[in-house]
């Protein structure tokens, strides 16, 4: 994962896109999810696309890469998504109780 990350990141610097354009984009990623999502799920006037589970994770990747893509441009240090990512995890399991096994 860590390699991943390390070969987006290196992309994100070559990227032309503006920031207004890159958010522009990650919408359109996220609106194709909720399509995706929608055929997948069969439901009312989604169901002709015919799309799987499949076709939902591409596109749930299709928004993981704009989004890193838009944090990096952004980015001042290589420490930051950690630190942003584990501040959001803590809030987040304070919410969200984990299963016990």
């Amino acid at each position: 994962m860590e390699q991943l990350l390390k070969q987006i990141q290196e992309l994100s610097e070559q990227e032309q896109k503006t920031l207004e354009q890159m958010v522009l984009k990650l919408s359109e990623e996220v609106g194709e999810t909720a399509q995706a999502v929608l055929s997948y799920k069969k439901a009312s006037g989604s169901e002709y696309k015919k799309l799987t589970k499949a076709d939902v994770k591409e596109e749930c990747a299709d928004v993981i890469l704009v989004a890193l893509t838009l944090f990096f441009k952004l980015s001042e240090t290589d420490k930051e998504l950690d630190e942003f990512l584990s501040k959001k995890i803590k809030k987040w399991s304070a919410i969200i109780p984990l299963k016990e096994e």
